[in-house]
């Protein structure tokens, strides 16, 4: 299996060429894999190199006795475009990804080109942690597992409308060891490189000056990110009535909405009025 060996963890990757655009390197979402990409793996295939990785502690990649916050897995995105020579990367991710592609893009925005970010978690209320800490704050890592799991089925994954994709959710949640789980739960929620909550989003997000597309479901969220953007061929995808999960749900528009945008990016003729709708366009 294509394992990269780092002095800390191994990473699995999968590293597959294409077309003549710039490399995309494909993050997944809190205790998630690098499986979640398999629906835009095509498409992407047919313009550009695809890298795509487990997070350290997820899918295929070890699991070391490590922080598990936000800098720290970050840091690894930044050894893997180096160690694969990806040079400024397009940085597709999903969820908590998001978060990780985001704090990247601002501490080394040598190494991001562009950000496709899909359900991002960041900017959230702050109440929304209070809520959490009880689960979070258990000393036993299987308990916090088993209530992650209740928690994923009653939350996140609620709206996701495939009986087959809701499964899936839970049996790559599995397959996380209970100590990563409480851990980077715990990292998320109060980690000094957290930007799940506001106000340390809106920190943050005011430095990311590369170009975003963005897919939000929550309308709150979307406008957020609309407030934040920073470069003028961002732009935000309101995807209403779907589950956290956009990218497998609807993986035509998705895939649709992310090619048009990077050819269009690509031909130096950035128009934040491409086809598929206007910068603020419903779906």
């Amino acid at each position: 299996m294509p394992y990269l060996q780092l002095p800390d963890v191994r990473l699995y990757h999968t590293d597959e060429p294409g077309g003549a655009g710039r490399p995309a390197l494909l993050v997944h979402g809190w205790l998630d894999s690098s499986d979640t990409w398999i629906h835009l793996l095509p498409a992407l295939r047919r313009t550009r190199r695809v890298v795509t990785l487990d997070l350290r502690g997820h899918g295929s990649s070890s699991a070391p006795d490590s922080t598990y916050d936000a800098a720290e897995l970050a840091g690894d995105l930044a050894r893997v475009i180096r160690a694969l020579d990806l040079g400024a990367a397009v940085v597709v991710a999903h969820s908590m990804g998001g978060s990780l592609a985001s704090r990247l893009a601002v501490e080394q925005p040598d190494l991001v080109h562009a950000l496709v970010l899909v359900d991002p978690d960041y900017g959230g209320d702050p109440q929304e942690r209070e809520r959490l800490r009880p689960v979070a704050e258990q000393d036993d890592p299987e308990a916090v597992a088993r209530a992650v799991a209740r928690l994923v089925t009653a939350g996140p994954d609620a709206r996701t409308a495939a009986p087959h994709l809701r499964e899936w959710h839970q049996r790559t949640l599995a397959r996380v060891p209970p100590f990563v789980v409480a851990r980077s739960m715990r990292a998320n929620l109060f980690a000094p490189s957290s930007i799940r909550f506001r106000p340390a989003a809106d920190d943050l997000l005011t430095r990311r000056h590369q170009p975003v597309l963005a897919f939000h479901r929550d309308p709150a969220r979307a406008a957020l990110e609309r407030s934040l953007r920073r470069h003028p061929a961002s732009r935000v995808v309101d995807v209403p009535d779907v589950g956290h999960w956009i990218h497998q749900e609807h993986p035509q528009l998705v895939g649709d909405e992310v090619d048009r945008w990077l050819a269009d990016l690509e031909s130096h003729t950035p128009d934040p009025h491409i086809r598929g709708g206007l910068d603020d366009g419903q779906r």
